[in-house]
């Protein structure tokens, strides 16, 4: 398999594949034993597309783990 062309460096721990699937873009997001994919929308640029899969994950992380923390105590 080739390397990733397609590298995002603002977050470490992540690493990002863009490609077509059935003629429509999409972006893999893969990271912390996890993979997320998405298409790619209109007017969106593969960037945007990997800040929105990032950052929805790490609020459903923190969301977890507030929820864990008021389970405790």
């Amino acid at each position: 398999m080739p390397k990733n062309p397609f590298h995002l460096g603002w977050n470490k721990g992540w690493s990002f594949l863009l490609f077509l699937d059935g003629g429509t873009p999409k972006i893999e997001a893969s990271g912390f034993s996890i993979a997320m994919t998405t298409d790619i929308k209109r007017r969106e640029s593969p960037y945007q597309t990997a800040d929105r899969l990032v950052f929805k994950e790490q609020r459903n992380r923190k969301s977890i783990y507030c929820s864990w923390l008021k389970s405790i105590n």
